[in-house]
């Protein structure tokens, strides 16, 4: 809530509480002016996969922010790799030609946006810090997960030979997943848990409004539910019901079924 206070200048009384909306709607009009001015259109170039640009194409469509997306064959990515900023992606290409790296920047401006305020509200800061605090939670589950997964993909990061026996590899992804598992998935679905309880149970991470906080805790969990990678079973979620109803909300709000329903 903003309090209200009085500035008395030139025998005027000015509301400071119009001022501060006045001051927030100001912001939220310039992320929304910078995703949708200029002479080119909004692009988000990434992978012909979800990955982490999903939580931008979900953000950005709840948002009502339309954009082009532009995906990338993974035949043509070493040819692409070398043009790109970090030598990744996803990039965004704002209608003015500003170049925007890094997936959370890109999902915050996309909340920033909002017209009706609830995905990132500049007026609250404290919801701010929630959010923020749920995104980190979010960026801690997939940091305890990475070496499960990249140690598959890039073992000579992890000190092992780029031409690791593939029994050997094997046998040790085998290991690290069922480890995260046993560990690590019921260590973080406690947090959200916990995080949906303390919201009244019955809506999102922080309450009844939908965030950015909520789209990328979404994509985030849910891929542990997809049975895509080996020795995570599709139902490895199973034991964590107040999750599983949350992710279930989520999906149902209507911008984001609309979303999801224009890509079936």
């Amino acid at each position: 809530s903003i309090s209200l206070c009085r500035f008395h200048c030139c025998c005027k009384s000015i509301d400071c509480a119009s001022i501060i909306i006045n001051y927030y709607a100001t912001m939220t009009q310039s992320a929304h002016d910078l995703l949708t001015s200029g002479d080119g259109k909004l692009s988000l170039h990434y992978f012909s996969i979800e990955g982490v640009a999903e939580q931008v194409r979900i953000a950005l469509s709840v948002a009502s922010i339309p954009f082009e997306d532009v995906q990338v064959p993974f035949s043509e990515w070493q040819t692409k790799k070398p043009t790109t900023k970090y030598g990744q992606l996803p990039e965004m290409i704002l209608p003015n030609g500003q170049l925007i790296t890094e997936s959370t920047a890109m999902l915050r401006l996309a909340g920033e946006a909002d017209p009706e305020g609830k995905l990132y509200p500049a007026a609250d800061v404290g919801k701010r810090l929630q959010i923020e605090g749920a995104l980190g939670l979010t960026a801690d589950l997939a940091r305890a997960w990475r070496p499960a997964i990249y140690i598959g993909m890039r073992p000579d990061l992890f000190g092992y030979p780029a031409d690791w026996a593939r029994d050997e590899k094997d046998a040790t992804l085998k290991k690290l997943r069922e480890a995260f598992l046993a560990n690590e998935l019921p260590r973080y679905m406690g947090y959200y848990t916990n995080l949906i309880k303390e919201a009244g149970g019955n809506a999102f991470l922080l309450g009844e409004d939908l965030t950015i906080a909520d789209i990328a805790a979404y994509q985030g969990i849910t891929y542990y539910s997809r049975g895509i990678a080996d020795y995570v079973p599709a139902d490895s979620l199973d034991p964590y019901p107040e999750v599983l109803a949350f992710l279930k909300r989520v999906a149902e709000h209507p911008k984001v079924a609309a979303y999801k329903a224009s890509k079936a």
